[in-house]
């Protein structure tokens, strides 16, 4: 049995079309599929997790990348997390499937992924502390990023700006007016235990994959089978140096960048100095406040792409 978990909200006003077209293809390819919607916040993890308990021999996450790292948390949460996933991006970004070069015709990737053999990739999991002081875990499959990303993230989800501009436009457009206003922030990071800087800083990014915020190509070095974080550490703290950097972002031309350094790891640690200037962003969504540790899982998920 083959499996769809769906966002119907991702991607704006496009996706009505372009999931009908999809449905239509992936229903020639795998005619027992069943479809299952998210209807809030939680469901799409609680639906990747029971259909994995259940037995399916694939989950489809269709939607963006939020809805891909919740489907890889309730895969990697349940009790079958060798479960194959596969991935039909509808969303705003739709980040995380840039590194696999998927064809854009559904018709033509859902016969791919139908004819795909499955194989092992790396996972992200994150151990952080709810409201209460509790520990809990949290897997990601693309990026987690702290400083002025989670800032853009929030003003991106915000209620009513899905209504206006397309996805990487519209990242764009609030990437810039969030620079615009832009402040330091202080925090610690720590990578395989050793403090790779403190203090100010603008930007960190724990990268599993290559690209965030709608086509950023923030770590180009990084792979997601190689058992490694890449993680980029931004300290430019001028906005003109800002704006130039996010304009450099989406060709890599910001790698050489003398207040950039790059670095790998297997265990990043985050210590803010300043909890009420700590914002937090994972996969394109805000799941966790706070200080965190972000590990890497090698190989723990299973794809067919």
């Amino acid at each position: 049995m083959v499996a769809i978990v769906r966002n119907p909200v991702a991607g704006g006003n496009g996706q009505p079309v372009r999931w009908a077209r999809a449905l239509d293809a992936f229903r020639q390819q795998f005619p027992d599929l069943t479809v299952h919607e998210s209807r809030s916040a939680g469901d799409a993890r609680r639906l990747a997790m029971d259909l994995a308990a259940s037995g399916v021999d694939l989950v489809i996450a269709a939607g963006g990348d939020g809805t891909i790292s919740d489907v890889v948390d309730g895969i990697l949460s349940s009790s079958r997390p060798e479960t194959p996933l596969a991935f039909l991006p509808l969303g705003t970004g739709s980040d995380f499937v840039r590194n696999f070069d998927l064809p854009a015709d559904p018709q033509q990737l859902a016969a791919r992924i139908a004819a795909s053999a499955p194989r092992q990739i790396d996972a992200g999991r994150i151990t952080a502390r709810d409201a209460e002081g509790k520990e809990f875990h949290r897997h990601f499959a693309n990026i987690a990023s702290v400083g002025i990303s989670g800032e853009i993230v929030e003003r991106v989800n915000a209620p009513g700006a899905r209504r206006w501009l397309s996805g990487p436009v519209r990242f764009f457009v609030f990437s810039l007016l969030t620079i615009l206003r832009y402040r330091p922030y202080t925090f610690d990071v720590l990578i395989d235990g050793m403090k790779v800087h403190d203090g100010r800083l603008a930007l960190t990014a724990v990268a599993n994959g290559g690209w965030f915020g709608g086509g950023m190509h923030v770590t180009p070095e990084a792979d997601v089978a190689d058992g490694f974080f890449d993680v980029a550490v931004m300290r430019e703290e001028r906005v003109s140096g800002l704006i130039r950097l996010l304009k450099s972002l989406y060709k890599a031309g910001h790698v050489g960048h003398p207040q950039l350094s790059f670095h790998r790891g297997r265990r990043v640690e985050f210590r803010p100095t300043d909890t009420a200037r700590f914002p937090v962003e994972v996969d394109g969504e805000m799941p966790i406040r706070g200080g965190f540790v972000a590990e890497i899982l090698p190989g723990a998920l299973t794809i067919r792409t």
